[in-house]
């Protein structure tokens, strides 16, 4: 069903790497008084930093240095498992995630972490368990990132209920998400609720309205069926016409217009 298929498109995107924290990278010698403690974290935070660059070359020298100064350092160890999956080894990702856990029972990122990685080789039980103790870390940073990434994983379960109430909990604690308004509207969308899937589609439009976020195809394409079940003929055409000059090759603009001729036809 090619509205499934869109959902799906839009939801893995949520999938790619994600990193705690923007890191500059800077290369300068450490000064050889400087503590272990806070070299292991400078090499970690290097080597995420040229991860983020695709420099995994560059961050696995890092890395390895930060864990021949402490091979128990848990960030050393959660950020190699992100290097790791980042490159397919999946197996040893797990296992350096699994590592920093057991390091540091506390430590939300790397359950997150390996929550997703679960739900990536469809361990969908498995990432329920970590990603629901990141998401219920009331002192972890990223719990509405981590609520995004359970709703995603019992998506690709089948799921869909368990994901929409997920997702209503990623907005509680941040109601302007805009990856959880797009996805929420869009599955309630797909269940025919289309007053709530306005709603919450409503509340991502005001976020872009003031210049918080942009449109993609799909949130366009969204909004332009929910327009036209609620007759609001000029919003669909604003939202047609923005389709047409920011994604004229996107697959979103071809049903768009296949749209058109099918409503042509029945007339």
């Amino acid at each position: 069903m090619k509205g499934s298929r869109a959902i799906l498109r839009t939801l893995l995107a949520m999938l790619a790497l994600s990193l705690a924290a923007c890191v500059t990278v800077v290369e300068s010698p450490f000064n050889k008084k400087a503590s272990p403690e806070k070299a292991v974290d400078n090499y970690t935070q290097l080597g995420l930093g040229y991860m983020q660059k695709g420099r995994n070359d560059l961050a696995r020298l890092r890395l390895r240095k930060a864990l021949s100064i402490n091979e128990d350092y848990a960030p050393a160890n959660d950020a190699m498992g992100l290097l790791w999956q980042s490159e397919g080894e999946l197996d040893l990702a797990e296992e350096s995630f699994q590592k920093a856990i057991s390091l540091d029972g506390d430590f939300s990122l790397a359950k997150h972490h390996l929550g997703r990685l679960y739900s990536q080789l469809k361990r969908y039980d498995d990432a329920e368990t970590y990603l629901l103790k990141a998401a219920q870390d009331r002192y972890y940073d990223n719990r509405a990132s981590a609520y995004n990434d359970l709703a995603l994983s019992y998506f690709r379960a089948g799921q869909a209920e368990k994901a929409i109430a997920t997702y209503r909990e990623a907005l509680r604690i941040s109601p302007y998400n805009v990856d959880s308004l797009v996805n929420i509207s869009t599955l309630l969308f797909e269940a025919q609720n289309y007053p709530d899937s306005g709603k919450y589609f409503d509340r991502f439009d005001r976020v872009v309205k003031r210049g918080q976020a942009g449109y993609s195809a799909h949130s366009l394409w969204l909004g332009i069926k929910l327009s036209t079940i609620s007759q609001n003929t000029p919003r669909t055409i604003e939202l047609a016409t923005q389709l047409k000059q920011l994604f004229p090759q996107s697959q979103e603009y071809k049903e768009y217009q296949q749209s058109l001729k099918d409503a042509g036809a029945g007339q």
